[in-house]
């Protein structure tokens, strides 16, 4: 008899396994994962301005749209390629850089029976773009999809703020945040569970705990303190901020930056919102050197998944989807405990580990196998959660 229930037991678990291997089949999940590919399908420039005058309104816009579209093209080599090599780039036709434009927007727009002024935003082919670098052997970076949130701390007449109303240097981020950065940025609203996971005096000491609170919950895989620190010299006119910058990852500090923003009988406002520019185009810097591609030769690692749950499995799969320089996981072996992938990505291995961990994903080292794990919570059984 008690042979008997054991092997019903054998024969059940057995069965129980079967089942949901039979079921992640079904249900497709043995297919490669698709992911994303190497960096964004688009890059959006924006704030570009333009002032043409022609014959006609109709013609000053037209022109209008291709003197931006150039304009747009430059500023995106600048933020995304080798600045040694950009310089090398042979300059393309007007109609050669309308092929790589998916779409443009008007932000705003003034004309007249001659003349267009207008602040435009045009948007990139991804693909278009990388194959044109590839092709004139340009190194480029594969910039993060996940965005940045931003925490801009203002010490101003013996005052450290963050949250407070008083605090212009978040209003001036708030206003323009992200005008000279392909990576999307966040600023938040400091609403009360803002202030309460956060505030100005663990946002400077770099708390990483809080750091990584406050991030997770507007879907950002960084942080980046940004301080300002006004001085003014009232005999010249003069005021000047000194900027430092501290971006933070799920680990601790990734980069730091410092600059200078000084002007003479301009508006404070003003003056905030040059220096955010500033902020921006050092951190746009910091970025594209970190995450430079020098190779476009695919890489192949080989991994194992653990699997613990049919909703974790799932949550995997649709954080890979998100790598940027990953270009596809292809499935080797698929069973109810683990799932042997083949990671095929551009780059080197400590871009690929850093891209992972912005998705929260971590490789580790079990023997010599290498194992892809989820350092997020885990998901529910219906699990729809956001990274």
């Amino acid at each position: 008899m008690a042979q008997g229930r054991a092997a019903r037991g054998r024969e059940g678990w057995l069965w129980q396994a079967g089942a949901l291997a039979l079921l992640l089949l079904l249900l497709g999940l043995s297919a490669p994962v698709q992911a994303a590919g190497v960096g964004p399908s688009s890059y959006t420039v924006g704030d570009i301005d333009v002032d043409v005058t022609a014959g006609s309104a109709n013609a000053a816009r037209e022109a209008a749209i291709v003197l931006g579209q150039r304009i747009a093209y430059d500023k995106l080599m600048a933020q995304l390629a080798d600045p040694q090599q950009a310089a090398s780039l042979p300059r393309l036709t007007d109609a050669d850089i309308s092929d790589l434009v998916s779409d443009f927007e008007v932000e705003s727009e003034k004309a007249s029976a001659v003349r267009y002024i207008g602040k435009l935003s045009f948007r990139f082919r991804g693909d278009s773009v990388r194959a044109l670098l590839e092709q004139r052997g340009v190194h480029y970076a594969v910039m993060p999809t996940a965005p940045i949130l931003v925490l801009p701390v203002l010490q101003a007449e013996g005052q450290t703020l963050l949250w407070d109303p008083q605090n212009a240097w978040l209003s001036a981020w708030a206003a323009d945040a992200g005008g000279n950065t392909l990576v999307p940025l966040v600023v938040p609203s400091g609403d009360e569970l803002d202030a309460g996971m956060i505030d100005a005096a663990a946002a400077l000491s770099g708390d990483t705990a809080k750091l990584a609170t406050v991030a997770q919950r507007h879907g950002a895989s960084q942080s980046l303190v940004v301080v300002a620190k006004l001085d003014a010299d009232a005999a010249s006119d003069t005021r000047r901020v000194d900027i430092a910058g501290y971006r933070y990852g799920l680990s601790g500090l990734v980069d730091s930056f410092t600059d200078q923003v000084s002007v003479t009988g301009t508006a404070l406002d003003q003056l905030y919102a040059a220096a955010v520019q500033q902020a921006e185009t050092r951190l746009q810097d910091s970025l594209r050197k970190e995450n430079l591609v020098v190779s476009g030769v695919e890489q192949h690692l080989a991994v194992t998944v653990p699997i613990d749950s049919y909703a974790a499995w799932i949550d995997i799969r649709r954080r890979l989807a998100g790598v940027p320089i990953l270009k596809r996981a292809d499935i080797q072996t698929l069973t109810t405990k683990s799932a042997a992938l083949d990671l095929v990505y551009v780059g080197d291995e400590i871009q690929l580990m850093t891209a992972l961990n912005e998705r929260r994903l971590s490789l580790a080292t079990n023997g010599d196998q290498r194992l892809l794990i989820s350092t997020a919570a885990a998901p529910a059984a219906s699990s729809s959660t956001t990274p």
